[in-house]
């Protein structure tokens, strides 16, 4: 990135801010974000399966048991127990706040690089404010950790391993370290989830054979990469316990196919598709304010990348359930695709000034709505992590005391923007009582009230 960057990034998208504010209200931004989005990783307690990934740990043998009787997904199940069993809590989310940095710097470049223009500040921030407004489950696929790590880590890999794919591809030399390198990070991005490493793959082949046909040359490196990416893919998907995992679904699968399509395609897919109207909007406020896209191949990366977000939604016809968090990937194609139009917007030199209006309108509601959403979302969480005291005091107590059932109040929530900022409550009272050593059973019970150290737990209904 270039050192005049930034002015020429507040000259061209603020309009309406002078050079120097407009450097101090990015960093400023960042900052806050950076800050807002470690609080609440750290105020988000263990819950539903991180006790039983914590359980499972990192052995070679409980690995290949988990693998062979239950998930193909060898990179998210042992970067979870890794996670539980080893990174004290400050460090989990440093690193989770490292992560959700990276996709959106990559989403943000990747986007540039297909559009041929240079990064900007103005869509870098744009893309992590849609990312956590409009995410379909923020709670389960980013701050719930057995679940950023099923999706937001993949998406780290995914997308990271696409971006050098693609930088190689418009470059054309690799050192064989690098070379190498993206050997591995091909395969963990194969490896990582079902739906979005069957379609990178064949984005990235695809573009490698159009590469091949304008140049007539390609190199042996992307070859070997595909080949990894391919291997990765192969070993998530055809783990042997998917199948046995597809046995506790058969009231699905043993409809006929004609009506699972149906099913699918006719109220699930579009449901999923709508939970990303925020990108849609921004994208046809654009066209209506600023006109489409100038150049042909934007123009061609941007439906490529929509049809991929389709795919990916589609492709989960073959699931017999899907959780809003499943529909994470399908989400990361549209916000490359904003990334390439709002890259290619910003690079024209006709009507800059609808331009600069129509994303300085964007920014400007989104960062309002961010606000919002991040203060509600620090309020609630910091609700649940003084109910996760209280919950351990009972632990505590009930072990000391030697009981031999323990019931525990559930969380209960302070309001938040949206339902899907709050993290998985799913409960097993086995694995916790297993993770903290003790023979009891443990059960929950719902409340409908905040509760703290200060006023105790809610009394059993």
């Amino acid at each position: 990135m270039s050192s005049s960057l930034p002015y020429a990034e507040s000259r061209l998208s603020l309009p309406l801010l002078g050079p120097r504010f407009a450097i101090w209200t990015f960093i400023s931004f960042v900052m806050l974000a950076l800050t807002a989005t470690w609080s609440i990783y750290r105020l988000t307690p263990m819950i539903s399966d991180d006790f039983s990934y914590a359980n499972k740990g990192i052995a070679w043998d409980a690995i290949a048991r988990h693998y062979l009787h239950w998930s193909g997904r060898l990179v998210s199940d042992t970067l979870s127990s890794a996670l539980l069993s080893l990174a004290p809590p400050w460090l989990k989310a440093s690193l989770g706040t490292a992560a959700l940095a990276g996709v959106i710097l990559i989403l943000s470049a990747l986007g540039a690089r297909l559009a041929g223009q240079t990064l900007r500040p103005s869509i870098v921030l744009l893309v992590f404010m849609l990312y956590w407004l409009m995410n379909p489950d923020l709670g389960q696929t980013t701050f719930w950790l057995v679940g950023s790590a099923n999706y937001l880590w993949p998406n780290l890999f995914n997308f990271g391993f696409a971006l050098a794919y693609v930088w190689r591809l418009q470059k054309g030399t690799t050192s064989p370290a690098i070379g190498l390198g993206l050997c591995a990070l091909a395969v963990l991005a194969g490896c990582s989830n079902e739906n979005t490493g069957i379609i990178s793959w064949c984005l990235l082949a695809g573009l490698s054979i159009q590469r091949y046909r304008r140049t007539r040359s390609l190199g042996t490196w992307p070859l070997i990469w595909l080949v990894c990416m391919g291997i990765g893919v192969s070993l998530l998907v055809l783990a042997p316990g998917n199948q046995v995992r597809a046995e506790f679904f058969t009231a699905w699968y043993d409809q006929p196919l004609t009506w699972r399509l149906w099913e699918h395609f006719s109220r699930r897919f579009p449901d999923a598709m709508l939970r990303y109207w925020g990108v849609i909007l921004v994208m046809l406020v654009w066209r209506v304010w600023s006109g489409p896209t100038t150049s042909a191949p934007a123009r061609r990366m941007i439906w490529l990348l929509v049809a991929a977000s389709l795919l990916a939604n589609a492709i989960l016809m073959l699931a017999p359930n899907i959780p809003k968090r499943a529909l994470n990937g399908s989400f990361m194609y549209l916000l490359v695709a904003l990334s390439i139009y709002g890259h290619d917007l910003l690079a024209r030199s006709a009507h800059r000034a609808n331009i600069q209006r129509a994303l300085t309108l964007t920014l400007g509601v989104c960062a309002v709505l961010w606000l919002v959403s991040t203060a509600l979302i620090l309020r609630s969480y910091y609700g649940t992590w003084q109910q996760n005291h209280v919950r351990q005091a009972l632990i505590a107590r009930a072990i000391e005391q030697g009981h031999t059932h323990i019931d525990l109040p559930g969380y209960h929530f302070r309001t938040t923007l949206r339902s899907r900022d709050r993290f998985d409550t799913y409960f097993n009272g086995e694995a916790m009582a297993r993770y903290y050593g003790i023979e009891a059973s443990i059960a929950e019970y719902a409340v409908r009230q905040h509760y703290d150290l200060g006023s105790g737990a809610p009394p059993k209904p």
